[in-house]
């Protein structure tokens, strides 16, 4: 299909804005809300190229219109570019924006809003960006068929993902029964079709297993019951639930992803429990019997997941005021130490976190609230956190063993009492201390987090 870049509205306040400082490890940066607060049920999408840059695409009411907007995270975390305009709705946009990274490298936008007497009028709208501007389809990548189906500008959240051949399944809930659908491909000429019957469809998203390039669809339900459900799209199956998902934490695009590299796998992070305020996070292998539990902690919030090298996940979500996130080992079946984040100073509410993790570290993104005029995501570079482990032996000896996630981390430099030096192979180093006593050992290792341990030396 042909596609051109559709003349934009010129807005003076979407002018791109001059680099910003942004949120290496120990910092935070305001990325959204640039200009006029977020509200606080937006919801950002996020992709990675090649390049390392962190793109971010997010929506902005302006009166009775709206915008899409695009900002960049260079590589190293250290600045900000944007906001930059992709498509400006003369009646509203819908809170919730796409971004997926397509086979090629470059990106691929999905949105929704009202212009009315556009072709774009109300339904999903589609643009790629490869690296020189936004060139928006002239048509929708989706039907309104079957009859029944919502708008997609008043869609309950949009999600989506990419098959192994690139072809996108963008997805969208809605608070009415049967209302949310999905869409396979980018041509307007292909039926939408609905995922589920009931009531009602919110926040969904679309996992694609890397090896069998099956393809499972996500979604939060309030009907008798409330929780979280997977639906099977390719083949197609019928609807089940994790283990105790009875929780039904809205407003954030439900968290299930395949893995990078070809690693077979889909995976859905959700709240364990039956009450969203009480439950706790867990990790659920669809087509598992049981989950991974995440955290003793009650209260998780707005979980997130997110891919990382060599079939690490990490998984996210905020607590008690504070932005809690963890990594796994390759297999993903174990996970390492838990990094709390505190939000920036003067933050009264975190709303939700968005994150990515294709280069190893996760950047994060908070919608955060500090008053009622300051409200946008921070964005902050996390590191995964190092597990030490000191135990003391006989003759003033202590056996200091670092790891990331269960697996040994050779390289790491420990200290205690003086004495230093790196672990070997096996994540291990013995120190001989000069005499008995209570210490602090401290571990370290470029890319990660430092960890800390205490030890009682006879």
């Amino acid at each position: 299909m042909t596609r051109h870049v559709i003349a934009l509205t010129a807005l003076a306040l979407l002018a791109p804005a001059a680099s910003a400082q942004a949120g290496p490890p120990g910092s935070w940066t305001k990325v959204t809300g640039v200009g006029q607060p977020d509200l606080n049920i937006s919801e950002v999408g996020l992709a990675r190229t090649g390049d390392g840059v962190l793109h971010v695409l997010w929506t902005r009411g302006a009166g009775l219109g709206g915008d899409v907007l695009h900002s960049r995270v260079a590589a190293d975390a250290k600045s900000v570019d944007g906001p930059a305009s992709v498509f400006h709705y003369p009646g509203g946009v819908n809170k919730s924006a796409l971004l997926l990274r397509g086979p090629g490298g470059g990106l691929r936008a999905f949105f929704s809003g009202l212009s009315a007497g556009s072709a774009l009028d109300e339904g999903l709208a589609t643009a790629t960006w490869a690296g020189g501007g936004w060139a928006v389809q002239p048509t929708l990548a989706s039907n309104s068929t079957p009859a029944g189906l919502s708008n997609v500008y008043v869609a309950a959240g949009i999600g989506g993902a990419l098959r192994a051949d690139g072809t996108p399944i963008a997805a969208w809930g809605d608070s009415a029964p049967g209302a949310s659908g999905y869409h396979v491909g980018l041509s307007p000429a292909a039926p939408d079709v609905p995922f589920t019957s009931g009531c009602c469809a919110y926040d969904p998203s679309v996992g694609v297993d890397a090896a069998s390039g099956q393809a499972v669809i996500a979604w939060k339900f309030i009907e008798s019951a409330s929780g979280t459900a997977v639906r099977s799209l390719a083949p197609t199956g019928g609807r089940v639930s994790p283990p105790g998902g009875a929780a039904a934490d809205t407003g954030t695009r439900t968290a299930i992803t395949g893995r990078l590299g070809g690693i077979p796998g889909i995976y859905l992070a959700y709240q364990r429990g039956d009450n969203q305020f009480l439950s706790r996070p867990a990790l659920w292998r669809v087509g598992a019997d049981k989950p991974l539990l995440l955290s003793s902690s009650r209260g998780a919030r707005s979980i997130g997941i997110a891919p990382a090298p060599g079939g690490r996940l990490w998984v996210f979500w905020h607590r008690d005021g504070s932005v809690v996130a963890r990594r796994s080992n390759a297999a993903a079946t174990r996970f390492g130490a838990t990094r709390t984040i505190k939000p920036p100073k003067g933050t009264d509410t975190i709303h939700r976190v968005a994150g990515e993790g294709s280069t190893g570290p996760l950047d994060v993104l908070a919608l955060i609230e500090r008053s009622s005029s300051d409200l946008g995501h921070w964005q902050q570079r996390v590191l995964p956190g190092l597990t030490l482990a000191a135990k003391a032996k006989s003759g003033h000896k202590v056996l200091l063993t670092v790891t990331d996630a269960g697996d040994a981390v050779p390289g790491a430099k420990v200290s205690i009492a003086g004495k230093s030096g790196k672990t070997g192979a096996k994540g291990t180093l013995t120190l001989k201390l000069k005499q008995a006593g209570s210490f602090t050992a401290k571990a370290g290792k470029t890319g990660y987090a430092g960890a800390k341990a205490k030890v009682k030396v006879k």
